[in-house]
């Protein structure tokens, strides 16, 4: 028997278990939007780099630019680091790439323009593949360019990847007579990094969670073994011999794997408890409008 109904009152901490009571009915309005916050969760130290700055542009009033983090590489201290994190919305990888690269172009040719870079040559562009703990891949495009900013010829390694409804950008610059170490450091720091950050969502996410019952006694499906599904948005719950959802550990417990589903999936309907910035990471927090994300997750800025 299917349920019409959303999930609430249940917080998810990061690294623990929901509380009771473990489901209730929530109305429509209870998330304001496609993605109503995001948590991006950065750590301080990587295996060669340590966190020097960070910036969230919704300070400024620019949202739509996310936010940027500065790392300095061991050893290397003549490249600059940055990392920027920002709004992408939902789409098959490969064209939201493309339209990163698109972007990042623009962005150069508007730098230009002002004069800000001079002289601006282009190296090719290549796809790239991070390769991440446990054997993960992350696909991405990397284009390197050289210009004249500041009185200097600088060298600079752009990398672009797509991520949980968002957009990295990592960028490694330094004077055209270090270029080889930009290669040299390039691949460690890129898949530290991203083993390293997460992005959390919290909101309608998009879609609707279906949550089921089992009649008694009956089995899930075997591609639903534990009662809930890969993404975490589909849920079979065990019923009372009235047919009502059985509420108590089983419940509980369930409801606890799929929030966790859905979290590292990148955006949950349920309730979510970021963790707290420590000594080991930093965590910075963007808080949308309704209509930011327009009704496909898209931004609309």
């Amino acid at each position: 028997m299917a349920l019409a109904l959303g999930l609430a009152g249940m917080p998810l901490h990061a690294q623990g278990a929901p509380t009771a009571p473990p489901l209730a009915p929530v109305d429509a309005t209870a998330h304001r939007g496609v993605i109503d916050d995001t948590w991006i969760i950065a750590p301080k130290r990587l295996a060669d780099a340590t966190l020097d700055a960070v910036k969230n542009y919704a300070d400024e009033g620019d949202i739509a630019a996310g936010v940027s983090l500065r790392y300095g590489i061991d050893h290397a201290e003549w490249v600059i680091a940055d990392v920027f994190i920002y709004p992408a919305g939902q789409g098959d990888e490969a064209k939201m790439l493309a339209r990163a690269v698109q972007d990042f172009r623009e962005s150069v040719a508007y730098a230009e323009r002002q004069e800000i870079y001079r002289n601006v040559w282009w190296g090719d562009e290549a796809p790239y593949t991070a390769k991440l703990a446990g054997g993960r891949r992350q696909e991405g495009r990397f284009l390197p360019i050289v210009f004249d900013a500041q009185r200097d010829m600088l060298t600079s390694r752009t990398y672009l990847f797509y991520r949980k409804m968002y957009y990295v950008k990592v960028r490694l610059s330094t004077t055209v007579e270090a270029v080889d170490s930009l290669a040299e450091n390039a691949d460690r720091f890129i898949t530290s990094l991203l083993d390293g950050i997460d992005i959390v969502s919290a909101g309608s996410c998009g879609r609707k969670m279906d949550v089921a019952t089992l009649a008694a006694g009956q089995s899930p499906p075997s591609d639903m073994p534990e009662g809930v599904s890969s993404d975490g948005y589909r849920v079979l719950l065990k019923s009372t011999k009235s047919g009502m959802p059985a509420y108590g550990a089983d419940t509980t417990k369930t409801m606890s794997l799929a929030a966790k589903r859905q979290v590292a999936g990148g955006c949950t309907t349920l309730p979510y408890n970021p963790p707290l910035e420590d000594d080991n990471r930093t965590v910075l927090h963007l808080q949308f409008g309704p209509d930011d994300w327009g009704a496909s997750a898209q931004p609309s800025n």
